[in-house]
């Protein structure tokens, strides 16, 4: 066994806002649905920004649980820089114990143009996907963690 334990390091909060689900029919053994995304705001210790508008969130739900996503959309650092990101998962989407509100572990990635954001591009991330819903808004909530 390695002698050392990665520790997970915040670098920043995603809240990303979303128009209601399009449902897509049945796709590979579950239900598959596309939820736009259409704006939100990144905050946090190491970026600050917002989500561009034009995203989405391409899901399969299956009936024992388990649903495998993949979310593509940009945002927009305060600089004006512009970073894509790719934020996938295949588990069970739902709280579990310990866990609090978290509904999964996420694996996203980063593209980054050359400059001062260019960070993003190596080390390894992880994210935790929570729901942020009220009654007149549907929004997620992505905590990103760079492991060191």
């Amino acid at each position: 066994m390695a002698g050392y334990v990665p520790q997970a390091e915040l670098v920043f909060e995603i809240e990303a806002v979303c128009s209601p689900p399009v449902d897509m029919g049945w796709i590979d053994g579950g239900k598959a649905r596309m939820i736009p995304i259409i704006g939100g705001s990144v905050s946090g210790p190491n970026l600050q920004g917002e989500v561009i508008p034009g995203g989405a969130d391409w899901s399969i739900m299956r009936d024992n649980g388990v649903a495998t996503v993949d979310a593509r959309y940009a945002i927009r650092a305060s600089d004006g820089t512009i970073i894509q990101i790719d934020n996938g998962v295949t588990d069970h989407m739902a709280p579990r114990e310990g866990r609090g509100d978290v509904m999964a572990i996420t694996r996203p990635r980063f593209i980054a143009p050359e400059g001062p954001h260019e960070w993003l591009n190596h080390g390894v991330y992880v994210g935790t996907l929570a729901p942020a819903i009220t009654p007149d808004r549907f929004a997620v909530r992505i905590a990103i963690f760079r492991m060191t």
